[in-house]
Order: structure tokens, then C-alpha cells, then sequence
């Protein structure tokens, strides 16, 4: 009857010490301003960044439904994605030569996101608003496209080159009708 029950045991234990020796992926973190001049990353009093909630839990987001969202477990951000996006912003203003004087840029970033088919979307609204807090212009912009290869580097660059065209399209229409 001991024998039984320590064999038992040793297999129990046997088991579980197989189950938990097995190699946990590591966590693989991504960038989208490592190109940018360090003052790009030091934000911006006038420019209030906010993701739509789903995109604000430190992994990218793919869809994989219509209706379904997941957020990658291994695959991060490095750094929080409203900072990388607001230091996107502030580069764009500073390409186009777009200056907000007494007036500020509210961003909100509804899709930011890729696919399992290999989709990327990219949706945002750019509200220009004055000292008084009232709203002078919003311009959305939104973008579906195709990532050119597999993998979540790929995504990584299409999501970056979508959210560029979409805040240069933005900025330019904002500084127009300024």
C-alpha cells in the first residue's frame, strides 16, 4: 500500500515537474520611435493623446473577428502606445511646421490594430481646440490596408506607416483650415 502511494506521488510529481520545466516564451517588446529625435519623447502639454480602451493594455491588439479583439500576451509595446503615438503626433507637427500657438491638439486613436488575415487598421480623430477649450476644427481619418509580410515586426511597420499617413493627412487639413 506505501509503495502504491509513493509510486503515485512520484509520478504526481513526476508530471507536474514536466508541465513547469518546459521554456516560458519569453516577452518580445516593440518600438515605433527609435528614430525619433529624443525631444519627440518628451510630450507635449498641447497635445492629449487618448486610445480607445481596448488598445491601452500594453500588447498589440489583433482582430481576430469582426467583433473580437485579443491582445497579444508575448508581443509588447516598449514603451506605453498613447506616449509613442503622442511623439508621433508631435514629429508630424514638426514636419508640416504646424504650430499650435494658444491652441491645442486633442487626438483620440479609436483602431490601431492588425489582423490574423494580415489587415491593418488605423483610425483617429484630430480636434484642433482654442484657449477657450472650445473646438475650432476635427478631422478623423481612417485607414485599411495590407501587411506587406507575416510576423509581428511587419505589423509593427505597417501600423507605424498607417498612423503616419493618417496624422500627416490630418495635420495638413487642420493647418489649412486653421
Amino acid at each position: 500500500m506505501k509503495s502504491r502511494i509513493l509510486t503515485g506521488l512520484v509520478l504526481c510529481a513526476a508530471i507536474l515537474g514536466g508541465c513547469s520545466s518546459g521554456d516560458t516564451p519569453s516577452q518580445i517588446r516593440y518600438s515605433m520611435v527609435q528614430d525619433l529625435k529624443p525631444e519627440m519623447m518628451s510630450g507635449s502639454e498641447k497635445i492629449n493623446m487618448q486610445l480607445n480602451p481596448v488598445l491601452d493594455g500594453g500588447g498589440i491588439v489583433l482582430q481576430v473577428s469582426d467583433h473580437s479583439l485579443r491582445e497579444a500576451r508575448f508581443h509588447r509595446w516598449a514603451e506605453p502606445l498613447n506616449e509613442q503615438l503622442e511623439a508621433l503626433v508631435s514629429n508630424t507637427i514638426s514636419q508640416e511646421n504646424f504650430r499650435l500657438k494658444d491652441q491645442s491638439l486633442d487626438v483620440y486613436v479609436a483602431r490601431f490594430q492588425g489582423s490574423e488575415a494580415g489587415k491593418i487598421y488605423v483610425s483617429a480623430s484630430f480636434s484642433l481646440i482654442n484657449s477657450k477649450g472650445q473646438i475650432i476644427k476635427t478631422v478623423s481619418r481612417q485607414i485599411e490596408t495590407e501587411q506587406q509580410t507575416a510576423g509581428y515586426d511587419a505589423l509593427v511597420a505597417a501600423l507605424r506607416s498607417g498612423f503616419d499617413r493618417i496624422c500627416h493627412e490630418a495635420i495638413a487639413e487642420l493647418k489649412e483650415k486653421k
